[in-house]
């Protein structure tokens, strides 16, 4: 395998992966057809990228390391590869809608998330549905186990209520420290979340849905009915139907009575 000419920096929560079995899965889960517009996010020193260009497939890389996407334009030269584009970049900076400009088709994702930041990169997807397809991403066991979880859980949360309300999840397969250089103290797990607006057009007012769901998990050993006090939604102002809500804990609702009680609280604001 490739070894790369730099050393991974802390700073950016560089972990590269090195284990080529490791990266054929991963790029395996895609299921990748000719003509595919695959966005990689953090290709590194691109263990994934030199499977991907293999591919028929349209294919952006951006990486905020300016010293990745210098090694990665020497070894992939652009006569060589048409249709690779390298860009430096910031991915929670990015406009799904702008980067994808000139493609008829959504972009499928990839990548191996850096630990420090893949929570703001999971938020800055949620709402690109027309944009983004799919997305096949390793990120930290941990987070992945928060993503999955469902209502009655420690780890059902924000998180977990949020990508269910976007995507189907599957996680595909766990990943040992052993195949990172820097070797992280932890376990990785790849998911393969499926983008969809189901869940969205059942949705009367979705600014207020995000803040309902933050404010109650926020205080999440707070009944409901507290929560929504501090969010200054007065028992009073609550219809009859949702006062049942009102005794329990946020991490006891299903994404689907999350949208039952914004609809009504909204309809009520």
């Amino acid at each position: 395998m490739h070894r790369t000419p730099y050393h991974p920096r802390k700073s950016l929560g560089q972990h590269f992966l090195h284990d080529a079995n490791i990266a054929r899965n991963i790029v395996g889960e895609l299921q990748l057809l000719p003509g595919d517009n695959v966005l990689e996010i953090g290709p590194g020193p691109g263990v994934l990228t030199a499977l991907l260009v293999e591919k028929d497939v349209s294919l952006t890389t951006i990486d905020v390391d300016a010293r990745a996407i210098a090694e990665l334009r020497t070894r992939f030269p652009e006569p060589e590869h048409p249709d690779l584009r390298l860009i430096e970049g910031d991915i929670l900076k990015v406009d799904y809608s702008v980067l994808r400009e000139g493609h008829d088709s959504p972009f499928r994702i990839i990548g191996n998330l850096p630990y420090n930041i893949t929570s703001q990169i999971l938020f800055g997807l949620y709402g690109t549905t027309s944009d983004v397809r799919d997305a096949v991403i390793m990120m930290q066991k941990e987070v992945a186990d928060r993503i999955v979880s469902g209502p009655g859980s420690k780890e059902y949360g924000i998180l977990s209520v949020m990508t269910q309300t976007h995507a189907d999840i599957r996680r595909c397969f766990n990943v040992s420290p052993n195949v990172f250089r820097p070797r992280p103290k932890v376990w990785s797990t790849v998911l393969h979340l499926s983008f969809h607006d189901r869940m969205l057009v059942q949705i009367k007012n979705y600014s207020f849905f995000k803040r309902l769901v933050k404010a109650t998990f926020g205080q999440r050993r707070k009944t409901l009915g507290n929560s929504l006090r501090n969010m200054g939604i007065e028992k009073a102002h609550i219809p009859p139907s949702l006062v049942e809500f009102l005794g329990r804990r946020p991490e006891q609702l299903s994404v689907g009575e999350f949208i039952t009680l914004s609809n009504g609280l909204d309809a009520n604001e």
